[in-house]
């Protein structure tokens, strides 16, 4: 069975669920008497966002009586799996948050304040269609979120990478994305050795080590690269020494289509030296592109949609 069939039955109902600025209008939930003034603006598969303002819970059922689970921040993104149920005054939906799954209400009946905002829309794919398992358009959302310190990306890359977390995960991979975060986007100047590709946004920089041990996970770059590049990421291994004397082995990602990408990131993708050409994506003084040898190239409906394609051999 291929590594990320397993989550087959959730992307195609996914997809079969053609989205546009109307699918976000309240309607009322049929059997659910409690929703007042507070109609659900969601849909399951839906991309959405935490709009609470504050830090929202995850419970394991669908009532204020099961245990809490984890929580959402403020201004975070994630994918909804499954709902709505009524339940204590409350609508609730399964949310797939960074690979977690909890149920979470989708506002207060009694103020009519939502905490859950859909974002984004889903595109049916074509019907003769040969894009590979895991593909998923990701959201057209440039809310920028601080993941830690000295990272911050928007939520159309985060949204790319949890995506990635899911079918990586899928695997048995070891590595929490999230976490491995070394440089991300919005950071101009900062590292010389990033060519500018971290200067505007969808640039990510991810370890490959134990957080804590530092042990060299090599066993989990090839998957991780595949699921990075499923997601819509131009992905690369840099190796350790490959930039600059002393620089670390590290999972170098741009994310396809981003509208904030610097110049320096979208030659990446299709300049001379980029992805969809075959091509490490790093200039060379000699002129000469160096072969991509982080794996195969991955092209989606989606992206194909907004202009790219494969352009090896052009």
């Amino acid at each position: 069975m291929h590594r990320y069939s397993l989550i087959l039955i959730v992307l195609t109902a996914i997809c079969l669920l053609p989205m546009s600025a109307s699918a976000q209008q309240p309607t009322t939930v049929p059997g659910c008497p409690t929703l007042g003034d507070l109609p659900t603006r969601l849909k399951p598969g839906m991309w959405a966002k935490t709009v609470a303002g504050f830090t929202i819970n995850r419970r394991a059922e669908p009532d204020l009586q099961s245990a809490r689970t984890g929580q959402i921040p403020n201004g975070d993104i994630l994918r909804v799996a499954d709902g709505p149920r009524c339940a204590d005054g409350y609508v609730w939906w399964l949310l797939n948050y960074d690979s977690m799954m909890g149920w979470t209400a989708e506002g207060d009946a009694q103020s009519g304040d939502y905490w859950l905002e859909g974002v984004g829309k889903i595109a049916e794919p074509a019907a003769d269609s040969d894009e590979p398992d895991g593909c998923l358009q990701p959201p057209e959302i440039y809310d920028r979120l601080q993941i830690n310190s000295f990272a911050s990306v928007n939520l159309r890359t985060l949204a790319m990478l949890d995506h990635a977390q899911e079918l990586y995960s899928v695997g048995g991979g070891v590595i929490h994305l999230r976490d491995s975060i070394m440089q991300g986007s919005y950071n101009p100047g900062a590292v010389e050795a990033s060519f500018g590709t971290h200067d505007g946004g969808g640039a990510l920089d991810i370890s490959v080590r134990e957080i804590g041990s530092g042990i060299l996970l090599a066993d989990e770059i090839k998957p991780l690269l595949h699921a990075l590049r499923l997601a819509g990421f131009a992905a690369y291994l840099r190796d350790t020494n490959e930039l600059y004397k002393g620089s670390p082995i590290h999972i170098h990602a741009i994310a396809i289509g981003d509208a904030e990408l610097s110049s320096a990131a979208r030659a990446q993708i299709d300049g001379t030296f980029g992805y969809l050409r075959g091509f490490n994506a790093l200039p060379q003084d000699s002129g000469i592109p160096l072969p991509d040898t982080s794996g195969e190239m991955v092209i989606c409906d989606w992206m194909k949609a907004m202009g790219f394609d494969d352009l090896r051999g052009e």
